[in-house]
């Protein structure tokens, strides 16, 4: 998501509302520019508003404090991706189709707003640990849409409880690791391997390969 434009200064006719939610959208956009450049340990409230373009007094008309508005990014930024995940998985009908559509947007969210994915994981917010509680949440819940891929196979039943839980948590990592040291390069042909790994416990080693070269 691209940061919205700054309102015009001065005078002007918009609607109180409009004003207050283009600056919202700014600080959310902000925080996750400057969680990414700064980390989330020596992130402030300065480093905030500077990356938004706002005032002190506008952040905290919004905010309490960094946590806050962090926390308010991350469900944002959640809430956003959730809605790409499940639109991509309506345009297929089997599940490991709809998996590797899910994987799919995942890697085109994150090719678009790579700062935003990053308040996504853990490896940046696990110093914080009511942040850290919020990010487990949000993967519990991508795990359970995961975890319908358990009634689309007669190995479902035979998974370890953890599944789910480990794919995603590997995935995060991962797409963490390699957008710090790469930045949106280094995701690239990540996505079919990932289609792979995801797909594995649920069809096996070769229709999992299949699936993920179709989608090449």
């Amino acid at each position: 998501m691209q940061s919205p434009s700054p309102l015009p200064r001065g005078r002007h006719r918009l609607p109180f509302q409009v004003v207050v939610e283009n600056q919202r959208r700014r600080l959310i956009a902000g925080v996750a520019r400057a969680v990414a450049e700064q980390g989330y340990a020596e992130l402030t409230v300065k480093h905030v508003i500077e990356a938004a373009g706002v005032s002190r007094t506008t952040f905290y008309a919004n905010f309490d404090n960094k946590r806050d508005c962090v926390l308010a990014a991350h469900q944002d930024v959640f809430e956003r991706l959730l809605a790409l995940l499940l639109r991509a998985c309506a345009t297929e009908r089997d599940w490991p189709q709809k998996a590797r559509a899910s994987i799919a947007a995942l890697f085109a969210f994150a090719a678009e707003a790579p700062d935003e994915v990053r308040l996504l994981t853990l490896d940046a917010l696990a110093t914080d640990l009511t942040i850290a509680r919020q990010v487990v949440d949000s993967n519990a819940h991508f795990a359970a849409l995961l975890r319908d891929g358990r009634r689309h196979t007669p190995l479902g039943d035979a998974l370890p409880d953890l599944t789910e839980e480990a794919l995603i948590g590997a995935i995060s990592s991962i797409l963490a690791g390699r957008l710090l040291e790469g930045g949106v390069e280094g995701l690239a042909g990540l996505g079919p391997e990932l289609v792979q790994l995801v797909l594995t416990p649920y069809v096996g080693t070769e229709e999992a390969a299949r699936v993920a070269a179709a989608g090449a």
